[in-house]
This record gives structure tokens, C-alpha cells and sequence, in this order.
């Protein structure tokens, strides 16, 4: 395994066979707690796992500013 890869499955391979129950805009009390204000015309989301784990896209791994989810059908 690459360094990269072995990244990802250590920090997020807890993931694996977990299901969104729900996917929902930020709240402003948390955006506050993160520092962040909308931007571009969007607002920050949550996406919530089964066992009620959040996903909180970010712009970078410091968590600066909220960031954009890309959502894709693979082949």
C-alpha cells in the first residue's frame, strides 16, 4: 500500500459499510463552531451515517472553510 492509501484506510476506512440516513445544511450555531460563513451561494452540509457518524466536507484537512461535496456514478 502507498503512503496515501494507507492515510485513507487508517483515517477513514471505519467508514466501510456504514449507510447515509441524512443529509442536511449545517445549522448556524455550527458553522460558528467551525468558523465558517457561507460562500459561492452555498451553504455547509452534513451528511449522517446509520450509527449517527458525520461527514462535514472541508476545503482542506485544517478544516478552514466549508468545502464542496463532488457526487459521481462510477463505472
Amino acid at each position: 500500500m502507498t503512503d496515501a492509501a494507507t492515510y485513507i484506510e487508517d483515517t477513514y476506512g471505519t467508514l466501510r459499510g456504514k449507510t447515509i440516513a441524512h443529509v442536511r445544511p449545517m445549522k448556524d450555531e455550527e458553522m460558528t463552531l467551525f468558523g465558517w460563513t457561507p460562500r459561492y451561494g452555498s451553504t455547509p452540509m452534513i451528511i449522517i451515517l446509520d450509527d449517527g457518524t458525520a461527514i462535514i466536507p472541508s476545503s482542506d484537512p485544517e478544516g478552514n472553510e466549508a468545502g464542496h461535496l463532488f457526487v459521481e456514478a462510477t463505472e
